[in-house]
């Protein structure tokens, strides 16, 4: 297959971190067409690391998240897009590839479906954006492909041209990230994910990322987890043994982790607490925050 990449970029620091160009180099070995857009507006210097690995960049800020980016890059592919078979849309969320990203693509290959990620989410936020989730499963919009049966119709260009600036992040999710997934399905294409598990937990990436590399060959781990934003529903501990195969140099934590119980004590909590439904879930995660603040990372 013949595949185009949109890669969303953004980095509070206006800089284009090792951990990406590694990404964006990974896609170029597996002989894909890269168009880097970042939502920053780059000194020549930092749009030069990734120069040999991109057909195309584009920076400026533009306020409307990673879809905005997308958006950007579907449009500046538009008058190409019939030379692929496959458009990826594809963001900075993750470090990865754990192991090379064309295995993804000859496992995905053989899957009977017009669009694929890597992770699903069953849950999402109501139309309404109220405070709890619901089903509304979709494909997680941080590696997600499609066919041309789906990026040359005219439905994903209206989608794509509709994406505009959002006040919030629920309505970003709610509107493009599920949307997405919901618009396609009413008009009939079908999709698989790589990762197919776990079904009753809302965001597999974060709460069972042990789980989903080890079993299931999950490519990418959520660099949130290393950002320690996510410390009272999961921890880190001893992520080494789970990245065996990727530069450890590439990844930065945002402090020292916490070691004030051991290790396997600290998993096994998170582990029971994530098979919890998410009501049950949250209020363990409060009394982790306030309370037992001791067994967070």
């Amino acid at each position: 297959m013949k595949r185009a990449v949109v890669f969303a970029h953004y980095d509070k620091n206006n800089k284009i971190e090792d951990y990406v160009t590694y990404y964006l180099k990974s896609l170029k070995d597996a002989e894909c067409d890269v168009v880097f857009v970042s939502c920053c507006e780059l000194q020549n210097s930092e749009i030069e690391k990734v120069k040999n690995y991109v057909i195309h960049s584009i920076c400026e800020k533009h306020d409307e998240y990673d879809f905005g980016s997308y958006k950007r890059g579907f449009l500046y592919l538009k008058n190409s897009l019939n030379d692929y078979d496959e458009l990826i849309f594809a963001n900075d969320s993750c470090y990865g590839p754990i192991y090379p990203i064309s295995e993804v693509f000859e496992n995905m290959e053989k899957a009977e479906c017009d669009f694929w990620g890597i992770t699903k989410n069953n849950f999402g936020y109501k139309k309404s954006i109220g405070h709890f989730f619901i089903k509304r499963p979709h494909v997680q919009s941080y590696f997600i492909a499609f066919n041309k049966n789906i990026f040359m119709s005219e439905d994903f260009f209206n989608f794509m041209t509709s994406i505009v600036h959002q006040d919030r992040k629920k309505l970003i999710v709610s509107k493009y990230e599920i949307g997405l997934t919901e618009l396609l399905l009413e008009k009939g294409y079908r999709y698989k994910v790589l990762v197919n598990a776990f079904e009753n937990v809302n965001n597999i990436t974060i709460l069972k990322w042990r789980q989903i590399i080890e079993n299931y060959k999950m490519p990418f781990i959520k660099k949130s987890l290393f950002d320690l934003r996510n410390t009272d529903v999961a921890t880190i501990e001893n992520y080494e043994n789970y990245l065996k195969n990727y530069p450890k140099n590439l990844i930065k934590l945002s402090r020292q982790i916490n070691h004030k119980i051991p290790a396997k004590t600290k998993i096994a909590i998170f582990d029971f607490i994530s098979g919890f439904p998410f009501a049950i879930r949250k209020i363990f995660s409060i009394l982790i925050d306030k309370i037992f603040i001791f067994i967070k990372d």
